[in-house]
Formats: structure tokens, C-alpha cells, sequence
């Protein structure tokens, strides 16, 4: 079997899989009891306080669920405009073919690190730290076939 995509990332992927990734960590949890103790803060203390403190404690309010969102999506949009746009993907028996900018390159399979599907996309790592992000919108219904297809070689491969 071969698989073939366009790799095409747009700034709200990068949002989602960060949102994803932070909302699913230790770091999540404190932003949401952060947001919930602002809340009750801000409810309890609004009548006693000035226009100053109210302006402060409405921004506090506004931070883990508009602001940090934002910020994390202006993020995104920096990290897109920094990264090479439509890669050609080919997932086949001897490895993955990349081609971008008529440059060519085989990632044989054992130098694949691990594939992972996150927040409406798979990822498939090279490294710790770098990898192919393909969205659901690219693998369209092969998500899962494609997911087993990459593990099945990841694991045959040696790891």
C-alpha cells in the first residue's frame, strides 16, 4: 500500500495541537483552577472595589480564556510562516518519500521515531522533537488506516 498527501499547515493546526497539548498537562490544570479562583475572585470582590481593582480583576478574568488563546495563536501564525509549505508526502514499503522545492529525500522507516494522533491530526516524529504533521483534513478518511499503516512499520522496523 502507498499514501500519498500534501502537507499543507495552516496557523489554526499549530493552535489546536498547543490548546491540546497544554489543556491535556499539568500546566492545563492550574490555567483552569487559575481561571475558576479569578472568577470567584472577581465575583466576590466587585461591589467593594474601585474602578481600578475592577479593571484588573475583569483582565484576569479575560487571560486563560481569550487572551492566552490569542497569544498562542499569533504564536502559531509566527511557527507557520517559518516552516516550508507544501511538502509532498509518500508513505510507502521502503520508507517516507519527502519531496519539496524539487529537492528529494527517503526517510527509511527505522529512522522513524514514533507516529501519534493528537488533537484531529497524526504526527509522525523523526526525532524528539520534529516530525509531519498531516490534519484530518489532509487524511480525510484513511486517518486510521493510515495510523496503523505507519505503526505497523514503525514496529517492524526495529523499535
Amino acid at each position: 500500500m502507498n499514501y500519498s498527501y500534501e502537507s499543507n499547515i495552516r496557523p489554526i493546526d499549530f493552535w489546536k495541537l498547543s490548546m491540546y497539548r497544554t489543556y491535556h498537562s499539568l500546566v492545563g490544570v492550574c490555567n483552569l483552577i487559575f481561571g475558576a479562583a479569578m472568577i470567584g475572585l472577581t465575583v466576590r470582590f466587585w461591589d467593594t472595589a474601585n474602578d481600578v481593582v475592577q479593571a484588573v480583576l475583569f483582565l484576569a478574568c479575560l487571560l486563560i480564556p481569550v487572551i492566552q488563546p490569542l497569544g498562542v495563536y499569533l504564536k502559531a501564525k509566527v511557527q507557520v510562516s517559518l516552516i516550508p509549505q507544501g511538502a509532498e508526502l509518500s508513505f510507502a514499503e521502503d520508507g517516507i518519500h519527502v519531496s519539496l522545492s524539487g529537492k528529494r529525500e527517503l526517510i527509511r522507516w527505522h529512522r522513524v521515531r514514533q507516529v501519534v494522533k493528537q488533537a484531529g491530526m497524526v504526527i509522525v516524529f523523526t526525532d524528539r522533537s520534529h516530525g509531519y504533521m498531516l490534519t484530518n483534513r489532509v487524511l480525510g478518511k484513511e486517518k486510521e488506516e493510515f495510523y496503523q499503516y505507519v505503526k505497523a512499520h514503525i514496529s517492524t522496523s526495529g523499535r
